[in-house]
């Protein structure tokens, strides 16, 4: 009644009062203008004569201050609870129906008013003209709610796809994935980034770079059991190897502080540790052999930080392919041709947690591979590195200069202070002497001072060889490959059940749209 495009029937028994009924009260408060209104009066056979006249008098509109209705009213004469009981059949209700308004006074409201055959008619005719008016309203309404529809659906990702569309749109992903990672594991970025800042993990060369600069400075600054104060031979070449990275752009990592010790105290720890592990050497030589446990002892930090950096630079990879396939499955508003997943997010998903498994692997491979690089590192050291000989031939000529130098000074002084003191025997003694080699106790000092710098010497090549190696245990994200994909591009249930339904919706107002349109 209340709805804008409905037609009211006022159904008034003639037998009441028609001021005391309150479906016209209603019809008053709903439609003022009485133009969606039909009255019907049932019951003429219950009246009297006057009763009869009153309701022909308001049918035709004479009474205007008591009922105001646009259309025409009809009267009905409908079978009584006696007829009912009694059994009395449509075709003697018809016939009883004409009898009685073929009488006056209703026959004065005309045969088109009367009856129930001509109420089918007249209902037909008022609801054709009504709907010839309501239907372009109904069709706009319907064009709205389609186009809402559409859009619902479009947000979901469109209508549920056949798997061959399913196929075909993740191996566009997919292979968008590998596109990607291509160029990113090389520090290429496309303009689809150029919003994000310098720490985002999907910079991956960037991450991976100063993950590696901090390694390898973990291994020069942190990666032994103390620093050495002695001065090797020749420059150090790895004196500006430092990482460029700000510390906000790197994953931290348990810092590691060896102990120092003055270049006198290491000598002389060296000294006592040689006479307390003598074997078959000579006096006043050391055996190779012992190189062994510095090595051993000075190298220990290696394996903690190494396994910390295989962590680390997986962390950087995982997180990612986080990002990448997020990016690889999400649709772009520049690219209209672009067909992705309703639940674009969910497959991105299982296909980052497949990677992961991945990587997981290449983590335990690499890890495996360190493990083995860690039993080289505790068997004995064997070194035909040329770098060693090299340095360790320059290391020793030039403390044997100083030496000498040494002795020349040293013998100046005794001059000066006794100008009748002879001019030293030129023989290898007295040179020993003066060079400070001479003596038991000498020699160990010489020899413990020549360990050392031996020893690290050594450390220092097998450093190097040990950061080239396990650069080649950090796998190469491009030869990750998607597995499963009819698993992976599951759309989710009660999404696909909403989709659905919008589908029925959308269909069952295209055809309400259809037919609206024949009537417009």
């Amino acid at each position: 009644m209340k709805k804008s495009n409905s037609t009211i029937l006022a159904v008034v028994p003639a037998n009441i009062d028609f001021k005391n009924q309150g479906v016209l009260a209603l019809c008053e408060q709903h439609d003022s203008k009485g133009e969606r209104t039909v009255g019907i009066i049932t019951r003429p056979d219950m009246v009297q004569r006057a009763q009869a006249e009153t309701c022909v008098a308001i049918a035709q509109g004479q009474r205007k201050d008591e009922v105001s209705i646009r259309h025409d009213w009809h009267v009905l004469r409908n079978r009584s609870s006696d007829e009912l009981k009694n059994g009395t059949t449509i075709e003697e209700r018809d016939a009883e129906e004409r009898n009685l308004l073929s009488r006056d006074p209703w026959a004065r409201l005309g045969p088109e008013n009367l009856g129930i055959d001509t109420l089918r008619a007249r209902l037909s005719t008022i609801l054709f003209g009504a709907a010839g008016r309501e239907f372009p309203v109904l069709a706009a309404k319907t064009k709205l709610q389609l186009e809402g529809l559409t859009a619902r659906r479009e947000l979901l990702g469109g209508d549920n796809r056949t798997v061959k569309e399913k196929q075909d749109i993740f191996y566009a992903a997919t292979q968008s994935l590998i596109n990607r990672t291509q160029f990113y594991v090389e520090g290429i970025y496309g303009q689809d980034t150029i919003h994000l800042g310098a720490d985002h993990a999907i910079k991956l060369r960037a991450r991976i770079v100063e993950q590696s600069e901090l390694f390898r400075d973990r291994i020069f600054n942190e990666g032994h059991s103390y620093v050495s104060q002695l001065e090797l031979s020749g420059l150090n070449p790895d004196a500006d190897q430092c990482s460029i990275a700000k510390k906000s752009r790197v994953s931290p990592m348990k810092k590691l502080t060896p102990s120092s010790k003055a270049p006198e105290v290491e000598i002389q720890d060296a000294k006592k540790y040689l006479d307390e592990n003598r074997g078959m050497e000579l006096p006043g030589t050391f055996n190779p052999r012992n190189i062994n446990d510095f090595f051993w002892e000075q190298s220990k930090p290696w394996n903690q930080i190494a396994e910390e950096h295989i962590g680390k630079t997986f962390e950087h990879c995982e997180l990612y392919f986080k990002h990448a396939t997020e990016m690889a499955f999400a649709p772009e508003s520049l690219n209209e041709n672009k067909f992705t997943f309703g639940s674009h997010l969910v497959v991105a998903n299982r296909v980052f947690k497949l990677i992961c498994i991945g990587l997981e692997k290449l983590k335990k491979e690499a890890k495996a591979e360190l493990n083995k690089i860690e039993n080289d590192r505790t068997k004995t050291q064997l070194n035909f590195n040329p770098k060693y000989m090299a340095e360790y031939r320059q290391q020793r000529n030039a403390r044997n200069a100083a030496r000498a130098i040494n002795a020349v000074a040293k013998d100046a002084v005794l001059q000066n202070k006794d100008a009748k003191r002879p001019p030293p025997e030129l023989n290898p003694n007295t040179l020993a002497e003066l060079q400070n080699r001479h003596t038991q106790s000498d020699r160990t000092e010489e020899e413990a001072d020549d360990f050392l710098r031996s020893a690290w010497i050594h450390y220092r090549v097998v450093e190097r060889h040990f950061m080239r190696r396990l650069s080649e245990l950090i796998p190469d994200v491009r030869d990750i490959e998607a597995k499963e994909f009819q698993r992976l591009v599951e759309e989710d249930k009660e999404l696909e059940e909403e989709k659905d339904k919008l589908k029925q919706k959308s269909d069952m107002l295209q055809r309400c749209l259809q037919i609206l349109e024949r009537w417009t």
